[in-house]
């Protein structure tokens, strides 16, 4: 993403700044609330963005990886891979609801929307995406501020708020994404996720190479980190790999002295409890490697 461009519709004079409240209902579908704000609150949204920004900019970018994020890396997510999850929310601000049957603290995330119309009247919009903060210890109790020796209560419940930080922005049909896991749960990417990870494990070369795989697939889908791992491979040929010479998988297997069962006379691996399981992750990621120089086994956790 040029973060550049970006800051550049923030930071302008020009620019209309609109706040929109998102929240889940059920059957997956989003609604959206765009309530009327001031103008110094404008302001200081401006002033929110254009500092996180400022953070982003000159921050190497890398690829969105389901595994997790680098320190001082920016990662960029492909538009287009996301699109359907993106612009269902997208979609959802152009028929904002104007009642809402919920209580304030179930809205889920911010959004907020930066506008600026340049010169050729092309509109450039940078939308900013920030989860809510759940301020339940306010639910029952109250909250205020010493006013010259006085403390004035502000309010009893219903409290919504933010910090001055961001998770993620999208412009000019790009993703880039401060708060790993804030993108993931602000699109309810979970879902997807598993779906992936289940196409992969459809492969009918797991059930004749693998013994116990029905148990295997079941534990793995019952495992987030391992559901996010696996959903990698849907677009790869790598996850049966090392199923294809059990002979070099023997190797592997041996010389890192990993747990696990492999008959060469009846071509066969075998699961037998969960104990295995990362191990055969790793080898479906085609993880364990050895470095050219000195030869030393490893094992690649990012893949």
């Amino acid at each position: 993403m040029n973060i550049e461009k970006a800051l550049s519709v923030v930071s302008s004079d020009k620019t209309m700044v609109r706040l929109h409240l998102a929240h889940w209902v059920a059957g997956g579908n989003i609604k959206v609330i765009t309530p009327t704000i001031e103008d110094d609150f404008q302001e200081q949204l401006k002033s929110i963005v254009e500092d996180q920004l400022n953070k982003c900019d000159g921050l190497t970018q890398s690829d969105y990886n389901v595994v997790g994020a680098n320190d001082d890396t920016l990662e960029t997510a492909n538009f287009h891979k996301y699109e359907q999850r993106v612009n269902a929310v997208l979609d959802a601000i152009d028929v904002p609801n104007q009642k809402f049957r919920f209580a304030n603290d179930n809205f889920d995330f911010f959004i907020y929307e930066f506008c600026y119309d340049d010169e050729d009247n092309n509109a450039k919009k940078v939308f900013v995406f920030r989860r809510t903060k759940k301020f339940k210890s306010f639910k029952k109790g109250f909250i205020g501020h010493f006013v010259e020796g006085h403390f004035k209560k502000i309010i009893e419940n219903g409290l919504l708020g933010n910090d001055g930080l961001i998770d993620l922005i999208v412009y000019d049909e790009e993703i880039a994404i401060l708060q790993h896991i804030a993108f993931e749960r602000i699109f309810r990417l979970s879902n997807e996720f598993r779906e992936l990870a289940e196409e992969v494990l459809k492969n009918d070369t797991f059930n004749k190479k693998i013994i116990n795989f029905s148990e295997l697939k079941e534990a793995a889908l019952n495992n987030r980190s391992y559901i996010k791992r696996l959903s990698k491979l849907d677009s790869t040929n790598t996850a049966t790999l090392f199923l294809k010479d059990l002979q070099k998988t023997k190797v592997v297997v041996d010389e890192l002295n990993l747990d696990i069962d492999i008959d060469l006379k009846s071509n066969q691996m075998q699961y037998r409890d969960e104990t295995q399981l990362g191990n055969f992750i790793n080898l479906m990621q085609d993880a364990y490697y050895k470095t050219l120089i000195g030869n030393m086994p490893g094992l690649d956790e990012r893949r």
